[in-house]
């Protein structure tokens, strides 16, 4: 069975042509709208694409679920939420409950990016964003013709973030699959969100539906720039067991 993440990056794959067309068709008002999205979201692009770097704890406030920590130390990664744990390091990926560990292969270097859609929710619950998707997300709203973008600044746990309110995404993707005349145009990859991004690159916020369907609020309510090693280990007392696959509930 084809994964949610998988589902989701080929409808995302699929949007530039989508909007080559809608471009082609609507003429130079509409490619001027595509240039200026492209160009407002260009930084939070740049800095979510800076996230994988960094070394850090964040603590999230998730709108259904408990609160979600995410630990980041390269190649390491980790997701804790109440019992739930995932664990990312240089060569495997391992997902616990309270009872066991699975442990599971990963391709060096793939890390967090590399996870199932599912198996995130399975642990973080399904309103939880990673700043990967989030970064997919934000690079595929800039090439939607018809959309609009506010940005702010906010603070969030100490820290300042810019922010943005894109919005007119939903018409905008229903205005390429009627120029296209292309049932198969994503017309539901992405809707209308909102996005907090750090200086440095820390997801701090996440407002709207996800490219696999899922509603998403997420918002950074601690922060430190280190990280405890303890994350990536599996909890003691709970026994692992080595797997070749791990699948989504």
């Amino acid at each position: 069975m084809t994964s949610p993440r998988i589902r989701a990056a080929a409808r995302l794959a699929v949007l530039p042509a989508a909007v080559v067309l809608g471009a082609a068709s609507l003429g130079c008002g509409l490619i001027q709208n595509v240039v200026d999205t492209a160009n407002t979201l260009s930084e939070f692009s740049d800095r979510l694409g800076r996230s994988a770097e960094l070394t850090y704890t964040a603590e999230y406030k998730v709108a259904e679920g408990p609160n979600v920590t995410l630990v980041q130390q390269p190649p390491n990664a980790a997701l804790l939420a109440g019992k739930e744990r995932m664990i990312f390091t240089a060569d495997s990926m391992t997902v616990c409950d309270a009872k066991e560990c699975q442990r599971a292969p990963l391709a060096a270097g793939a890390g967090i990016a590399a996870a199932d859609a599912g198996l995130i929710a399975g642990v973080a619950g399904p309103g939880f964003v990673t700043p990967e998707l989030a970064l997919g997300l934000v690079a595929a709203a800039a090439l939607v013709p018809g959309t609009d973008v506010d940005t702010s600044e906010r603070e969030f746990a100490g820290q300042d973030a810019l922010c943005a309110d894109v919005t007119g995404v939903a018409d905008g993707m229903a205005q390429l699959e009627e120029d296209a005349d292309d049932e198969a145009t994503p017309t539901d990859a992405i809707q209308d969100f909102s996005v907090c991004v750090t200086e440095d690159g820390v997801l701090a916020a996440f407002t709207g539906t996800t490219s696999a369907g899922e509603k998403a609020a997420i918002e950074l309510i601690d922060f430190d720039d280190s990280a405890n090693e303890a994350a990536f280990a599996t909890p003691k007392g709970v026994e692992v067991v080595d797997v070749s696959q791990l699948l989504a509930n």
